[in-house]
């Protein structure tokens, strides 16, 4: 490398392919992305269990970003509207919306509006234990954002704000809305089995973490407790085990013994490109929201 920075030519699209393999050649890109894997599993760990029970999988998790995204709308978020998006974006199915909207009204995250209208017309309102959740999620991938793009800590200071946070929550709406492409599962192990999956990423990110600091790539082999990735991320061992036998079958790993995981050359370069493209679409949200001050 010359000494320049390779993500300050990514303007005009923070998102292409190209800014997004600029930015795994940045010389603290390791670093964004193991404080990005610290700082969700700390929030995990922390987190009350009916917050994590609201965003434990992949499923909940895009349920909890359209309920967010809908309170923002005119028509305001409701069962109706919160089902129709789940279905146009394959989310999940009416079923799960019902389950996780009684999950988060019974744990005071939603509060259902009174009204004439059938209650799954009626309008939702989040409540600041719905909100505060997201804002602690904004403040961790902002700062591992941070690292390789200083720019983005010029919206730290906002997150304290309420509308901060929804203004950071539209952004996020509308990047999915005009790059469809970010959102979609395309196949492969990382998404298929380890993101799509209760626990599957936290786990994925805990082996990641426990890998020696000089590696020549951000995956190559780990120390493997089933026992303690089943504790820590409130999964059976069965599921481990699961997610790990898939992943092998897949090419993504290898089993080295009862003990040992070693990951494939492919399989690392997929998981690069992924936090690549995370740490991009943040700095393209701060970049929206510092936008907005001016």
């Amino acid at each position: 490398m010359d000494g320049a920075d390779p993500i300050q030519a990514d303007q005009a699209d923070l998102l292409s392919e190209a800014a997004v393999a600029r930015l795994r050649q940045h010389p603290r890109f390791r670093e964004a992305v193991e404080a990005f894997a610290v700082g969700g599993l700390r929030l995990y760990e922390d987190e009350e269990p009916a917050t994590r029970w609201l965003t434990k999988d992949l499923g909940r998790a895009g349920l909890l970003l359209g309920a967010a995204l809908l309170d923002t709308t005119p028509g305001g978020l409701t069962v109706t509207a919160l089902a129709a998006v789940a279905a146009a974006r394959q989310v999940c199915s009416r079923g799960r919306v019902l389950a996780f909207i009684q999950y988060a009204l019974a744990s005071g995250r939603l509060v259902l509006q009174p009204g004439p209208e059938p209650w799954v017309r009626r309008r939702l309102t989040l409540t600041p234990a719905f909100i505060e959740p997201m804002r602690r999620r904004l403040l961790c991938v902002f700062q591992a954002t941070a690292i390789v793009a200083p720019e983005v800590a010029a919206a730290l200071p906002r997150i304290a704000s309420d509308v901060a946070v929804q203004q950071a929550t539209i952004a996020i709406g509308l990047l999915l809305t005009a790059r469809p492409e970010l959102n979609r599962n395309p196949g492969g192990p990382l998404r298929q089995i380890f993101i799509a999956r209760d626990g599957g990423m936290r786990i994925l990110q805990q082996l990641m973490l426990r890998q020696p600091p000089d590696r020549a790539r951000l995956l190559e082999a780990a120390p493997l407790s089933r026992a303690d990735l089943s504790r820590r991320h409130g999964v059976s061992r069965t599921h481990v085990n699961r997610l790990l036998a898939e992943a092998e079958a897949a090419g993504a790993l290898t089993l080295d013994g009862p003990r040992r995981v070693v990951f494939s050359p492919g399989f690392s370069d997929e998981m690069e490109n992924y936090f690549a493209g995370q740490l991009q679409v943040m700095r393209a949200v701060a970049q929206t929201m510092t936008a907005a001050l001016h």
